[in-house]
């Protein structure tokens, strides 16, 4: 069988559950995250794909080939190699099912190294009140800094390593950092940076660690649940009212959500696209169609992009 991480790291993207890719597609900016492949031994060849862009599957296919380095597709040699639409179009449920069903196999020494590195930035980070951390939230995002977050889901790290993808070289850059914790047992997995200029902008954000089955956990959990894509537009919602939330990371993370037991109504965070279109359908058919829990949509206004837009705007009109 394809190793999942050796795939992953040829297409730029992330394990995102059992046997499961996230990546950008053909042609998407490599903070992308559209693309769910999917590692089958006994498709034609060897996974299965699926667009949340809407991309063809075809398309797809070829990319991932080329990526992984298999010699492209030829019809006629000797095997069937075309997966039918109908089994196509309904693969990002049949394989969301499979993944929230499969017990997770224990960690590897690779995950745990990792997990390990991302535990030790986060104990070295500090409270991000008064630091550059708060300047970006505020000046920048427009977003408050509340106390009840500060130091518990938020924190600053004043010299974070920052890999330079130009050059390899590791430098050292301040950034505000958040942790990802397990769904189930709250133990924290993984952290998103968001590496700052002097000035309280971005420079950039990346993960560093595990995010499979692990959120920002803002609030805990009660029987509602508040869950989006990015942390900026997740503290954003939190701030116009919509709590408890969760921070998921990726557009593709909230089409695998599992079902948690004690949430009774799930409000999804909607971005303007058709990728978060996608994912909230794919959400929502398994959290109220098949656990019969209530749904909820919250859309941003229209001409923004995420509720933080949304945020933005309404400062700007003060």
């Amino acid at each position: 069988m394809i190793d999942a991480r050796a795939i992953a790291a040829a297409l730029g993207g992330q394990v995102a559950g059992i046997n499961t890719i996230l990546c950008p597609g053909p042609g998407h900016s490599p903070r992308d995250r559209s693309l769910a492949v999917q590692i089958t031994p006994n498709a034609p060849d060897g996974f299965l794909v699926f667009s949340h862009a809407g991309d063809d599957w075809r398309k797809c296919r070829d990319y991932v080939r080329q990526r992984l380095g298999l010699p492209a597709w030829q019809p006629g040699d000797g095997r069937q190699r075309r997966v039918p639409d109908q089994y196509v179009a309904k693969w990002d449920l049949s394989a969301i099912e499979s993944e929230m069903e499969d017990i997770p196999p224990p960690w590897t020494e690779d995950e745990l190294a990792r997990i390990a590195g991302a535990q030790r930035l986060w104990n070295e980070s500090v409270d991000p009140r008064g630091t550059l951390a708060e300047t970006y939230l505020r000046e920048r995002r427009r977003l408050d800094l509340p106390d009840d977050l500060a130091g518990t889901a938020l924190r600053f790290h004043a010299k974070c390593p920052w890999r330079v993808e130009n050059t390899g070289t590791t430098i050292r850059v301040p950034a505000l950092v958040v942790p990802f914790r397990s769904i189930g047992d709250d133990a924290i997995t993984a952290i998103h940076r968001i590496a700052l200029n002097p000035d309280g902008s971005k420079l950039g954000r990346r993960m560093l660690g595990i995010v499979r089955h692990a959120a920002v956990k803002l609030d805990p959990a009660t029987d509602e649940l508040v869950i989006g894509e990015g942390i900026e537009t997740t503290l954003a919602a939190r701030q116009l009212g919509f709590k408890p939330a969760w921070a998921l990371g990726s557009v593709g993370a909230i089409s695998f959500f599992p079902i948690i037991d004690r949430v009774k109504r799930l409000t999804i965070l909607g971005e303007a696209g058709e990728v978060s279109a996608k994912a909230i359908k794919i959400c929502g058919k398994r959290w109220h169609g098949k656990a019969r829990r209530r749904v909820r949509v919250v859309m941003p206004n229209e001409g923004c992009s995420d509720l933080n837009d949304v945020l933005i705007a309404k400062r700007a009109e003060l």
